[in-house]
């Protein structure tokens, strides 16, 4: 069978074809004349995705977690990283996640670490997960550090299982709520207008509210608003995004919001101290565990506080004095870190705290729940009451007149 490769021979760039019976024989020939391969491919067959597009494939954390448990199970057994990779290969059932270990392979056999072959994936292989797995390879023991990845895998899984659950309940309140006001004005109202028509009586002002409500969304042109809507609030969502200073006082707003603030900060600082715990057990210098922490999160006010920490324990300083001066952190948490520093055991301390603010996350999800509960059916029971009381209130008057 007939492949063509192209790869790297004396700092050059080379291609042509090769004559083999499998992929892996193409590759180990190759390899054997000194070429290191990056790509290879039988012409004969269809081609496989880009690296461009494999990197922009979607695939689920659950997926991503199965693959990684699979992986560290296989290690753990003594099997090599090749064999095992095949093997998660020929488990997959997800095409668009098969090219991407297909690709893995080929960076593997032609002598890439399997680090570097997962930063070329960094929207599937974040920065914890890759330098969790360098870790692993620079101590000689990866089968433990894939243990790591796959709990730090399962509590990220957690967390935003735990903040879809809060959402779920308010979403399909909020659904049903414009559902019914939607047929109501689109289907029930428009009767009512017809009966105060022919009765010529002056109508108050809730109901011509209603009315003028109902009339706008029964005509077609309201079609064009909803569409100009969506592109206008497409486009001023990605101005802002990219607005630094707008994301930056957005995100500390968020963190001092009531209910919300809690969920968002015990999630932030249950993530950094999990992520922090698992790179310095690895080997991970602090100030560079920092930066991958800090890459990690997605809120920029806690990136700043972080960056400022990170340039401030360079300097010499203690983590819990440096996390303190920011106000960003809870003093339970610097507390916690302070009194591992001053033991020696800044790890487990930081373990400590990543369980104690899991916790917390999952109270403050509970709270949020019970507290939306009241509030969605509050919302729904008025627009509800202000629409029957602005069809009604004119049918009172009818029959007081009569």
């Amino acid at each position: 069978m007939k492949y063509a490769w192209k790869g790297l021979k004396d700092n050059s760039f080379v291609e042509g074809t090769i004559e083999a019976d499998e992929r892996e024989d193409a590759i180990f020939l190759l390899k054997k004349d000194g070429i290191t391969v990056t790509e290879i491919d039988n012409p004969k067959k269809k081609s496989t995705k880009s690296q461009k597009s494999l990197n922009k494939t979607k695939i689920k954390d659950v997926e991503l977690l199965m693959f990684t448990k699979k992986l560290t199970t296989m290690m753990k057994a003594g099997l090599a990283i090749v064999p095992a990779m095949e093997m998660l290969k020929e488990q997959n059932e997800n095409p668009n996640f098969n090219g991407i270990i297909e690709d893995l392979l080929i960076l593997i056999n032609s002598g890439v670490p399997l680090s570097q072959a997962l930063g070329k994936y960094p929207n599937l292989f974040d920065n914890v997960y890759v330098n969790l797995i360098k870790a692993g390879e620079s101590s000689g023991n990866l089968d433990t550090f894939l243990d790591r990845v796959s709990i730090n895998l399962e509590k990220s899984i957690k967390i935003k299982k735990s903040i879809k659950k809060a959402l779920m309940y308010p979403i399909i309140l909020l659904t049903v709520a414009l559902l019914v006001v939607g047929v109501m004005m689109i289907f029930v109202v428009p009767v009512f207008v017809e009966i105060f028509g022919n009765a010529g009586i002056e109508l108050p002002l809730a109901t011509r509210i209603v009315m003028s409500i109902s009339d706008f969304l029964r005509d077609w042109t309201i079609l064009i608003y909803i569409s100009l809507l969506i592109i206008g609030f497409k486009f001023i969502k990605k101005q802002l995004i990219n607005n630094e200073k707008f994301m930056f006082k957005l995100d500390a707003l968020l963190l001092k919001s009531p209910v919300v603030g809690n969920l968002i900060i015990n999630s932030i600082m249950a993530r950094i101290t999990m992520v922090l715990s698992n790179l310095i057990i690895g080997g991970v210098n602090l100030v560079q565990a920092l930066e991958i922490v800090k890459n990690s999160i997605s809120n920029s006010k806690i990136q700043t506080s972080l960056e400022r920490v990170k340039r401030e324990i360079f300097s010499g300083r203690p983590l819990s004095l440096s996390l303190r001066d920011t106000k960003d952190f809870p003093e339970t948490m610097c507390g916690f870190i302070e009194v591992g520093e001053e033991t020696g055991k800044l790890n487990d301390m930081l373990v400590t705290v990543s369980n104690y603010y899991e916790e917390e996350f999952d109270s403050t999800v509970d709270a949020f729940s019970q507290l939306m509960e009241p509030i969605m059916i509050v919302f729904l029971g008025v627009v509800i009451g202000f629409i029957l009381v602005a069809m009604y209130t004119p049918i009172f008057q009818m029959g007081t007149t009569i």
